[in-house]
């Protein structure tokens, strides 16, 4: 029987076998090559902390306090966001695809993947739906690792794009795991004009210099915000904080110039009792957004209808194939999926280790 990795009740990461079952008529099932999934926004929502004596309330969409705790989003979810595969069988009404096409897109971590094909008329994001709407695209000539970083590159474009990012511009990106690189990557793309890269990690520095950063500061080693303010002579235009942490959206609020933007990207847990918002983003009248599609990936852009998801994906493959929107070295490590729970420890007690992991069946 084939194998897939989940998380069990005690957050840990396992390999469990399944069954397949029987294709509907617009599905197709892949034979995994690669997959690869989040660490960050998993390890937020195995915190847990933000809904402590909370429940979410849909209708008014707000937590309100409650005796009962929402049911824990990380066993049974899927592990994986991204793989790449072979089609080894067709559902009886698709016309699109073949056996034998080499595809990639919304895979889980498992031996083989079943895809519904048919694009729904507005975007559901995978996981949400089941049988669940993942889409493909040909692999073509686009480097294996390099398309397994297309899901987190959208968090990375639309989080420049909601930011305003114009050409000229001086940006800021503190926290440099996989999304923080790829925001690198697409600041440099849109055209700014000087980007900082803001991480304690040598290993991510170096990447982000390679990705495009005229300037990588360790926060931990200099005042990093007092840096930027000082290479720029005022701060950046936009500062994107995408580490989930407190003290990096501080970093990024006090990089910003007057009047400038601040892009809230990370998935932030706990309490914000170190941040001091009637400091720098009180006296600089800073704007701060969160990016729509980001926290919340079925809701569309903020410039919708002109740009949707579908639109949003479409343009990362076309800049993959078109060797712009590259990542090399972004994987790492890539383990076989035996390996996988091992590395997932290594995740959960020392991510310095892992940038994004890769698994190769």
């Amino acid at each position: 029987m084939p194998i897939k990795a989940i998380f069990n009740e005690d957050h840990d990461a396992t390999l469990v076998e399944y069954e397949e079952r029987p294709l509907l008529p617009n599905e197709v099932r892949i034979q995994t090559e690669y997959a690869s999934g989040k660490h960050g926004t998993t390890m937020h929502m195995m915190d847990g902390r933000n809904r402590q004596g909370q429940r979410w309330d849909e209708d008014n969409r707000l937590f309100v306090p409650s005796d009962e705790s929402d049911p824990d989003p990380v066993p049974d979810s899927k592990v994986g966001t991204s793989g790449v595969g072979v089609i080894i069988e067709v559902g009886a009404d698709v016309r699109d695809w073949q056996v034998g096409d080499r595809v990639f897109g919304f895979m889980d971590v498992s031996e083989t993947n079943i895809i519904t094909v048919d694009r729904p008329a507005d975007f559901i994001w995978p996981g949400f739906a089941e049988p669940s709407p993942w889409l493909i695209w040909d692999l073509d000539d686009l480097d294996p690792l390099d398309a397994l970083c297309f899901e987190p590159a959208y968090v990375a474009v639309n989080s420049v794009r909601e930011s305003n990012v114009r050409f000229g511009d001086a940006v800021a990106v503190v926290g440099l795991g996989a999304i923080g690189l790829l925001t690198v990557k697409v600041a440099a793309l849109a055209g700014a004009d000087v980007i900082f890269a803001v991480d304690p990690l040598e290993k991510r520095r170096k990447l982000a210099r390679d990705y495009g950063a005229h300037h990588v500061i360790d926060p931990f080693a200099s005042d990093a915000a007092l840096e930027i303010k000082e290479l720029t002579g005022g701060g950046v235009d936009v500062a994107i904080e995408i580490s989930g942490h407190y003290a990096a959206l501080d970093t990024a609020m006090r990089a910003a110039r007057f009047g400038g933007t601040v892009c809230q990207a990370g998935a932030i847990s706990g309490n914000a009792a170190e941040l001091w918002l009637g400091r720098e983003f009180l006296i600089n009248s800073l704007r701060m957004i969160v990016p729509r599609g980001n926290g919340a990936m079925e809701y569309a852009p903020s410039d919708y209808p002109l740009w949707d998801q579908y639109r949003v994906f479409d343009t990362i493959v076309s800049m993959m194939k078109q060797d712009k929107l590259t990542a090399p070295g972004l994987i790492d490590p890539l383990v076989s999926i035996e390996d996988f729970p091992e590395t997932f420890e290594l995740i959960k007690h020392d991510p310095s280790e892992v940038v994004k992991y890769g698994v190769r069946f």
